[in-house]
């Protein structure tokens, strides 16, 4: 009769520990397991170079997570997350082809197939726009680190986050410059703009917020130029910049967009006051590898520049790493998508547990400080309402003699201002 109880009480434990580790147990920290994290960057298409770009970034912050660097930001020190047992961080990448209609799909393929705990991308407004919709419906914690548009933090999401400034703030702060360039530095600035952006929810929202700044500044738009950024031929739409100039060009376009336009600047010798970009293709690494020397005299708003190092010396340090083993600088597009990896590891770090709604919550009680950061920023601090940083700030900068140069704002600025642009005619010859 012992025996029989004794054997009964052993096959209630199996039991209870089968049936145990046939369930998942989120609430517990994983230890030693790598930790998954989705990416979503596009890796062919128009923007293959910038999602090659922004991958090199983050291959090298999980990197700096996982192998301890002497350097002062989060998780630098130590190897991997120090709150869950040292466990290392995974990254697992899909590509989006820069199209919205994959989106959904492989969100869905990195939480049912690969079994992330978040999502990180995915530098096209409107593919971000795709992504965090499904990332929403399936309740798994995203984060931006590159995507400006300002509708992304307007759709009442609550599992989005993004560290970036919006195109409403880098919008702002082209009309802030203009201004400053006139009453800081005498320069004379036309009130004509003409505004040249791709037809998708990046380019149009950007349109829209220029517009609101035009009207708010007294500035006449003399020419609206919107364009598909697959076309392979923007003929028609040189001819209408053209015709319409004088004025300054203010320019949305991704990476093979923008060398196309700025080649047929050149072929029909178009001669804007300024072209002012709003980053994206502008900063590409192929933007200046197509162009060389074309490419010089451009503005565009920026959220990183290297030679901000000099006042920040976190910067130069975590360039020198990325220089040596890639053999060419950081751009605010890898320095965005590496600070955004390790804004959302440290937050994953501060989790109780790999529960998505813990990580969610680890995401809003972030609360990082400048100095943490490779950015030019205050810090990173999410608004509680749609998730949008809002501590970041942008800055301007111009191709000078084939580097990005801060120029705006002056205190972080050591750099003359090349204004109007030399007209083609009047360039150097190599």
């Amino acid at each position: 009769m012992n025996r029989l109880k004794i054997l009964s009480s052993w096959l209630i434990i199996f039991l209870l520990l089968f049936a145990t580790g046939c369930q998942k147990d989120e609430s517990q920290p994983i230890g030693s397991t790598a930790i998954k994290i989705g990416v979503i960057y596009p890796f062919t298409g128009h923007s293959a170079s910038s999602g090659q770009d922004l991958k090199a970034a983050l291959d090298m912050a999980v990197d700096i997570i996982n192998i301890s660097f002497d350097l002062p930001i989060p998780l630098a020190k130590g190897k991997g997350l120090p709150a869950h047992k040292n466990a290392l961080i995974e990254l697992v990448y899909k590509d989006s082809c820069s199209d919205e209609s994959k989106a959904g799909q492989l969100v869905e393929e990195l939480v049912m197939k690969d079994s992330v705990v978040a999502i990180l991308g995915c530098y096209n407004s409107a593919v971000t726009a795709a992504a965090s919709e499904q990332s929403e419906v399936l309740n798994i914690p995203f984060l931006n680190p590159d995507s400006t548009s300002p509708v992304l933090t307007q759709r009442g999401l609550k599992w989005f986050f993004r560290t970036t400034p919006d195109d409403l703030m880098f919008a702002q702060n082209f009309f802030t410059f203009f201004s400053e360039l006139g009453s800081k530095k005498n320069i004379e600035v036309p009130k004509k703009l003409l505004l040249v952006y791709e037809n998708k929810l990046w380019g149009t929202s950007v349109s829209r917020a220029e517009r609101k700044q035009a009207l708010k500044y007294n500035y006449q738009i003399v020419e609206d130029v919107p364009y598909d950024a697959s076309s392979k031929t923007v003929q028609k739409e040189l001819e209408r910049i053209k015709k319409a100039l004088p004025g300054i060009i203010l320019q949305s376009s991704y990476a093979d967009d923008a060398v196309l336009f700025m080649k047929g600047y050149k072929k029909q010798q178009i001669n804007p006051t300024a072209i002012v970009a709003m980053n994206a293709g502008f900063i590409s690494p192929l933007f200046l590898e197509k162009l060389g020397k074309d490419g010089e005299y451009i503005f565009s708003r920026e959220v990183w520049a290297l030679d901000i190092g000099r006042k920040k010396p976190v910067v130069t340090d975590v360039n020198t790493i990325f220089s040596k083993r890639y053999e060419r600088n950081m751009n605010g597009n890898s320095a965005r998508a590496f600070t955004g990896l390790l804004v959302l590891a440290e937050a994953i770090n501060r989790s109780i547990s790999m529960e998505s709604d813990s990580i969610r919550i680890a995401l809003k009680k972030t609360d990082l400080t400048g100095d943490q950061l490779i950015m030019p920023w205050d810090g990173v601090r999410f608004n509680p309402e749609n998730g949008q940083n809002i501590l970041g700030k942008g800055i301007i900068v111009q191709v000078q003699k084939g580097e990005y140069r801060t120029v705006w704002p002056w205190e972080l600025s050591e750099n003359q201002i090349i204004w109007p642009m030399p007209a083609w005619s009047e360039r150097k010859k190599d």
